[in-house]
């Protein structure tokens, strides 16, 4: 199946890779927060309980923009909500990723600071697996990874006919465009609603260097983040109102 996949996918690139290195991808975003409880498992059961009664039933959509050339891709949010918490600010959180030298520039939010990750580019170390559907009118098909920073399982579906190997947040390194990524079950969820097409190429703007940015590796980011998540579970409270989930 792997040689199959290796195969289809030279395939598309040499078709494809000329005239799709340029466009824009619009996804919807829907974050369930009872599945996100579900996640926290180290809570106890008065804690889940109240937790469930406090935020059960409750979801927040919003909607996201990936653009990408052949040296470069950003992905954000594009709405904001004012005066809900967990809302990112567009200038909060994106994700700019330089193609053509393989590096990071993304700007990101973490209990009230901002940081910017400069470091080289690292992708997910996915699992091919063989299921296939439509998404925004593309043949898609599935692969996994656990993030065990967050113990979270993710299942991302890309494009057999869009042989780019980027994807919504942080997600790259598949042989296709993923169109839609699911993760701890429906918890969070990102879907392409269109795939957008350019024989030109785009303009993407690099985030701004700010001195209330502190400038870190995603080594010592992911440290941060995991700190802050074991810290949560002794005081038993969900990470997620912190950090992003």
């Amino acid at each position: 199946m792997k040689k199959l996949i290796l195969l289809i996918a030279a395939f598309l690139i040499t078709i494809f890779c000329f005239s799709q290195e340029n466009g824009v991808i619009n996804y919807a975003v829907s974050r369930d927060y009872t599945k996100m409880m579900a996640t926290c498992d180290f809570l106890s059961k008065a804690e889940r309980e109240r937790q469930a009664y406090t935020w059960g039933g409750r979801t927040y959509d919003q909607k996201a923009e990936l653009t990408f050339n052949s040296t470069e891709y950003r992905f954000e949010y594009i709405d904001e909500r004012a005066g809900q918490s967990y809302q990112w600010r567009k200038e909060d959180y994106i994700i700019y990723r330089d193609r053509e030298n393989a590096e990071t520039f993304d700007i990101l939010s973490m209990l009230d600071k901002q940081y910017l990750i400069q470091d080289s580019l690292f992708c997910q170390n996915w699992k091919i697996k063989n299921d296939m559907k439509e998404i925004a009118e593309h043949i898609c098909m599935n692969a996994t990874y656990y993030d065990s920073i967050k113990g979270k399982e993710v299942v991302a579906w890309f494009a057999l006919d869009l042989p780019v190997p980027l994807g919504p947040n942080k997600y790259c390194g598949l042989p296709g465009m993923i169109l839609e990524i699911n993760e701890a079950n429906g918890a969070l969820v990102y879907t392409a609603t269109n795939v957008l097409l350019s024989e030109e190429k785009i303009v993407i703007e690099k985030p701004e260097v700010k001195k209330s940015r502190k400038v870190i590796t995603a080594k010592l980011y992911d440290k941060i983040v995991l700190d802050y998540i074991n810290e949560c579970k002794k005081m038993q409270r969900p990470y997620f109102f912190g950090i992003s989930f």
